[in-house]
């Protein structure tokens, strides 16, 4: 009896020593897009082909502005570019629950999985889809929060280094997309 109490006090500090407990598991909070094989960054490319769906379980190890991401189903590591530091603009890429994409129409769930917005779309779909976007009205989102830049009608995305970038617009009365540039009807 002694022995496996023991082991499983052992196991339990490994698993606090190693941070693999369940307060660093998260949920992708939206289709997070991946640069040069194991990058995710806040700019958030949108040329890149590769992306981790929303609602990926994630293990996240956090380090200033940086945090290392394991997706816990394939083991794939990637590096996260936060932003600024602390949990507040981690927020911008994980959450603590499943987002429920399943309440949205099967339209909409297909322009998530497309990573894409269309007109008529909320703007927790568009970010949902697309993720946070590098620019909103009120400049460079590297420094602001997930609430910040949900409070802007106008998001930019930058389709790749030198290229014609994704704009986004919402109407400020319904916060529905009314209108975007760059990336067809």
């Amino acid at each position: 009896m002694k022995k496996i109490l023991f082991i499983i006090l052992v196991f339990s500090l490994l698993i606090v020593n190693t941070g693999y407990g369940e307060e660093n598991i998260y949920y992708a909070r939206c289709n997070l897009k991946v640069l040069k094989g194991s990058k995710i960054t806040w700019v958030n490319w949108q040329s890149s082909p590769t992306f981790i769906p929303v609602n990926t379980k994630l293990r996240v190890t956090k380090a200033g502005d940086k945090a290392s991401v394991v997706d816990v189903k394939t083991g794939s590591t990637y590096t996260l570019d936060i932003g600024a530091q602390g949990d507040i603009f981690l927020e911008k890429f994980v959450t603590k629950n499943p987002v429920p994409i399943n309440m949205f129409t099967p339209e909409v769930q297909s322009n998530i999985q497309k990573t894409v917005a269309r007109i008529g779309m909320t703007k927790e779909q568009v970010y949902i889809a697309m993720g946070p976007p590098a620019v909103v009205i009120a400049g460079k989102t590297y420094n602001m929060t997930y609430e910040q830049i949900m409070s802007s009608d106008l998001w930019v995305y930058k389709r790749r280094r030198f290229g014609k970038n994704i704009g986004v617009a919402f109407d400020p009365g319904s916060g529905r997309v009314n209108h975007t540039e760059g990336m067809g009807r």
